[in-house]
């Protein structure tokens, strides 16, 4: 188990002043990385070998978000490895232990030259600490879209969008599908499912289905084929 320490800052805070959800994604994603860069499965190991850790899907469930300059403690564990996918836990809480976010997540070791699965070796297995799983209620990895969706303008990769793995960072999916969230909505829960990578200049078209109390953004690519699944179950 890995955890750290950190205040809310305004520039990870909206207009109401409380934590963004792509910040809470960044504050998730930065703590698996941590975690591996105080063990020996760095960063630099991994590319060294090829190899990248790529976010499958993400379930975020949400009680409350902190506000601007409170202090909150991130956690991060592994649960599980199985063949060449990883399964993690987070948990967002405050000093004083009140839990305000958790989330389960699932990976995939890819060999980023041939752009293949690729089974972890002994020595990555044995990098990570396994911890039991968090009691949660888990959805499945796989979002079905419901209803008749509705496409919007198409959205342009730029390159403050795009990571270390030469591909638009997960959390920035999220930003992009919440342009179509109502502000007023209260969010309890963000599913996200990753099918293929967007790059630098690609251009993204979000199709737009609403249920009541839910939002599924499909981020398309100009094939017509999904890149990413982003669902707001909100009050």
């Amino acid at each position: 188990m890995y955890s750290f320490d950190t205040r809310i800052s305004y520039s990870e805070s909206d207009e109401n002043l409380e934590l963004t959800i792509p910040a809470l994604l960044n504050f998730f994603q930065d703590a698996a990385i941590f975690e591996a860069e105080a063990g020996n499965i760095t960063m630099d190991y991994l590319q060294e070998r090829h190899l990248a850790w790529l976010l499958g899907s993400w379930q975020i469930v949400i009680e409350r978000r902190p506000r601007l300059n409170e202090q909150v403690v991130v956690v991060t564990t592994p649960y599980a490895f199985k063949g060449f996918i990883g399964y993690r836990n987070f948990v967002l809480k405050t000093i004083e232990g009140e839990i305000l976010a958790k989330a389960a997540s699932i990976w995939t070791l890819v060999d980023i030259q041939k752009m293949k699965p690729a089974r972890p070796s002994q020595e990555i297995l044995d990098g990570y600490e396994i911890s039991p799983k968090l009691d949660m209620e888990y959805a499945p990895r796989r979002i079905d879209l419901v209803g008749e969706g509705v496409a919007k303008e198409p959205f342009f990769i730029r390159k403050n969008q795009i990571d270390s793995n030469h591909h638009v960072n997960n959390a920035e999916y999220v930003n992009i599908a919440m342009e179509y969230l109502d502000v007023s909505a209260h969010v309890t829960q963000v599913r996200v499912e990753y099918k293929k990578p967007a790059y630098l200049h690609d251009t993204l078209i979000p199709v737009i289905y609403e249920q009541e109390n839910k939002l599924q953004v499909q981020l398309t690519d100009e094939q017509h084929e999904t890149c990413c699944i982003v669902e707001f179950s909100h009050e």
